[in-house]
């Protein structure tokens, strides 16, 4: 493989297109697993365990994306600065599905508790 400063945008792409599959793959895996973590970690009491996930998933899109747009610094190209950003949104992909594991499994947290204090309340 060529050096970094030598290969034209055709070239970059071409090579980010090829590991496509294999990044979906990358993502799909580990967030289905952490997915079912982030459900039991969002039924705890507290609800700072259940946002633990989505925080580090947050700063793990942001630093890859931050990596990305450092070494691409000494290309000049406009089109690749938009990289960047496409490897924040597929990076926040996760996120967005931990944040929703989250949201509907606190929501039906509350409504339990609720309901639990207004039985109390009818004794």
């Amino acid at each position: 493989m060529a050096p970094m400063s030598t290969m034209n945008t055709t070239n970059i792409l071409n090579t980010l297109l090829m590991f496509l599959p294999i990044l979906c793959l990358y993502l799909a895996v580990p967030t289905a697993l952490l997915a079912v973590l982030e459900y039991f970690l969002s039924k705890l009491e507290s609800p700072w365990p259940g946002r633990v996930l989505p925080i580090l998933s947050v700063v793990h899109s942001l630093g890859w994306a931050l990596v990305l747009l450092l070494n691409m610094a000494e290309l000049l190209h406009p089109s690749l600065y938009f990289l960047p950003l496409a490897v924040l949104v597929l990076f926040n992909i996760p996120t967005l599905v931990f944040l929703l594991v989250y949201r509907t499994t606190r929501r039906k947290f509350t409504e339990r508790r609720k309901m639990a204090r207004k039985d109390i309340q009818d004794l």
